[in-house]
This record gives C-alpha cells, sequence and structure tokens, in this order.
C-alpha cells in the first residue's frame, strides 16, 4: 500500500510539472467600435434570440463596442452592460444624429389634407385641409355641418412659439415657447388659470401611427402623463392620456393643389 502510495505521488508530481511547464494560452478576443443606426433604440438581450429576455436598452446613434458577431446577432458592450442586439441595428460609420433642439417647423404645412380618428374633438374620424396666413395655420372641416368656410382649429408659430388650439376660443391644447430641448422641461401655458411644466420627452424618436412613420417626432409630457406627438411640418400626430391610451391619432396625410 506504502508503495502505492509513493507510486501515485510521483505521478501527481510529475503531472503538476507538466501543468507549470507548460502554461495554457490566453487567446486574445479583437473588439470593433461600432455605432447603433436604426429607426429607433435598440434592445440588449441576455440571450441571441427574438423573445430572450430585455436588459435594457441601448439610445440610436450612441457608440458601443462589439466583443463578437455570429448568425446576425452581436454581443456588445454598451457602458458597464454586455448584451445581445441584431448586427443589422449597427454600423461602422457614425450616423449623424437627429438635432436633440427644435426651434420651429411644427405647423403642418400649406395644402396637406389631414385626417384623424379619433379627431380633436370628436372620436369619429374627421378630415382637415390646411391653409396659412403668415404664422397662423388654419385646418378646416369643409364637411363642417355648421360653419364650413370657418377654421375648426389653429396653429401659432412666430418663431418664439408653439400653440394650437380651437380656432376664435381660448381652448387651447399645446402653447410652448421655442427652443423645445430634448430632455428639458417647459413651460406650457395651455391652461388657463395657470402654467405647467412640461417635459420635452424627445425630439428625435420615430413614432409610427395609422398615418405611417414619422422620424425626429416631438413629444410633450404633461405633468399628469399624458402626451402630445408632434412631427415636422404635419402637427400633432397622436395625443395619449395618462394610461397611454389614443384619444387623437392622425389616419392619412394627403396633398392638396388647392387651399380652403
Amino acid at each position: 500500500m506504502v508503495q502505492i502510495r509513493k507510486i501515485i505521488v510521483a505521478l501527481l508530481v510529475l503531472i503538476l510539472g507538466c501543468t507549470y511547464a507548460f502554461p495554457v494560452e490566453t487567446s486574445v478576443v479583437a473588439t470593433t467600435d461600432m455605432y447603433v443606426n436604426a429607426k429607433n433604440d435598440i434592445i440588449l438581450r441576455v440571450e441571441p434570440k427574438q423573445n430572450a429576455k430585455q436588459i435594457g436598452t441601448i439610445p440610436n446613434h450612441s457608440k458601443i463596442t462589439v466583443l463578437s458577431s455570429s448568425d446576425g446577432w452581436s454581443y456588445v458592450q454598451a457602458g458597464e452592460s454586455k448584451g445581445y442586439v441584431y448586427t443589422s441595428a449597427l454600423s461602422k460609420q457614425n450616423p449623424k444624429a437627429a438635432a436633440t433642439t427644435v426651434t420651429g417647423g411644427l405647423a403642418p404645412k400649406e395644402g396637406l389634407i389631414l385626417t384623424y380618428k379619433p379627431s380633436f374633438l370628436d372620436e369619429k374620424k374627421e378630415t382637415f385641409h390646411v391653409a396659412k396666413e403668415n404664422e397662423y395655420t388654419y385646418l378646416y372641416n369643409k364637411k363642417s355641418p355648421l360653419f364650413p368656410d370657418l377654421s375648426n382649429f389653429t396653429y401659432v408659430e412666430d418663431g418664439k412659439r408653439l400653440l394650437m388650439g380651437v380656432s376664435s376660443s381660448d381652448f387651447i391644447f399645446v402653447n410652448v415657447p421655442y427652443p423645445l430641448k430634448q430632455g428639458a422641461y417647459t413651460i406650457d401655458s395651455s391652461m388657463m388659470l395657470e402654467d405647467q411644466k412640461v417635459l420635452v420627452e424627445s425630439t428625435t424618436k420615430t413614432v409610427t401611427v395609422k398615418a405611417g412613420t414619422f422620424e425626429n417626432v416631438v413629444i410633450l409630457r404633461f405633468p399628469d402623463g399624458s402626451r402630445e406627438y408632434l412631427a415636422k411640418g404635419i402637427g400633432i400626430i397622436k395625443s395619449t392620456d395618462s394610461n397611454g391610451k389614443i384619444y387623437t391619432e392622425l389616419v392619412s396625410v394627403q396633398e392638396s393643389k388647392q387651399a380652403p
């Protein structure tokens, strides 16, 4: 038995000696810096699977480090987080980021025909023709049973502010000063009795409504959690309440050769 133990000890010494004599080689993984180039912020997942658990999101146009790529997925590091994203959402070229400050251009363009359902004050479908006069932009419902020749809603954009409300009334939906800076708070004066602090939640988001997909949408979040979504040259494309329920949505955009 003692002899067997001596043999075992000798073998262990030989094995350990060989292990230390020949250290294990470590491979260096090449990394690549790339940029997110997608329509929106992208999702970081724990596995390279479409329905895998989400770790978080990576802002569009941000710089990340790609650790490896395979089968349409890339294992990346974004800040202190690591996970998987679609390789198709990445680019070696630094995409031009959208402006985070908006100084105008949110009122609808002359000659557009905008259809909403629900509309601003009616749950039914309603179509408006757009006409401009200086800093005023008017929305006409030509099928209005009472006053088809009078504007229903008015935008005011004079370089200093954006206002939208019911024509010839004190009923205002939005009244904010320019510039609108993403992530900053501004003051909305649409309420008759007091101003309210509004967050410019985004100026770069891509938002899809029934009328289509719009880039660089300005999202205003009000203190009660409701939101107004405004697209350049279109105006309001969607309004939601504090629970995210849509109460105004743009369903169609057309161009007309004649203004009302």
